[in-house]
């Protein structure tokens, strides 16, 4: 139940589904005055949210900041990369679509042939309503096969289908001590506080490894500033889902 829940709040918390419901109240409403205060209400929302000055500095507010894999001095024993890398499956094609997340398959990858880590342990199951024969660790597996990866390296959870089931499905793999006891987590920068509040609460305290951010050194240029940018809208809904889940799994107790 929460996970459809939280499938439905994905929506709700979008900003473009605001923006969506005030145009069509707009156009529906017979009265001048609402009409013009919605239509002025709408501009000034999606000035707002696509504003790259003002998503920059919300954005890098939350994100925990990524270091550069040059500070890993001693190699961790298990990278923990979380789900979400994984758009779809396209099974005309047959091989994985990878999401805008990618980044955090791809520095695990580069982590383990750096030598940072020794063993990658893929946690992610389904995350989708209709699909849940799409296990995406089992997909991704065969990816890092391919990189010659051996298979004695990768660690695989496949039941999870959240961020609170990545933790304590890894968690139960992980925490008797079977593989080591230092765990490096890898997730988007925006996802790590939560994941790590939720590894905290199933047992385990990773160290945070941070990838696929989404704020950056600021560029104070006159672009940078006032252009409107749509990608900024996709930034607000990362955090505002991210905001929301965390009081949602503070609810729940998952963390």
């Amino acid at each position: 139940m929460f996970f459809v829940a939280s499938k439905i709040l994905d929506f709700i918390t979008n900003p473009l589904s605001w923006m969506l419901v005030v145009l069509v109240w707009a156009v529906a409403t017979k009265k001048s005055v609402l009409k013009r205060r919605l239509m002025i209400s709408l501009l000034a929302m999606m000035l707002f949210f696509s504003n790259p000055w003002i998503t920059e500095k919300v954005v890098g507010a939350w994100e925990i900041a990524p270091v550069g894999r040059q500070t890993i001095t001693e190699p961790y024993d298990v990278g923990i990369v979380l789900g979400g890398s994984m758009r779809y499956y396209d099974n005309q094609t047959k091989r994985v679509v990878y999401s805008s997340s990618v980044d955090r398959l791809i520095q695990g990858i580069d982590l383990y042939k750096s030598g940072k880590i020794r063993k990658i342990l893929l946690s992610g199951g389904s995350g989708y309503v209709n699909f849940p024969e799409w296990k995406e660790s089992i997909f991704l597996e065969e990816v890092l096969l391919q990189c010659n990866i051996p298979k004695k390296d990768i660690i695989l959870e496949t039941n999870s289908r959240n961020t609170y089931e990545n933790a304590v499905e890894s968690a139960a793999l992980v925490k008797n001590g079977k593989y080591g006891n230092r765990f490096l987590l890898i997730t988007s920068a925006t996802h790590m506080r939560r994941s790590m509040a939720c590894f905290r609460k199933a047992g385990i305290e990773p160290v945070p490894y941070s990838v696929d951010a989404r704020s950056g050194d600021d560029m104070y240029t006159f672009d940078k500033l006032i252009k409107p940018d749509s990608d900024n809208i996709s930034n607000w809904d990362v955090v505002l889902h991210e905001w929301v889940g965390m009081v949602m799994y503070k609810i729940a107790g998952y963390i």
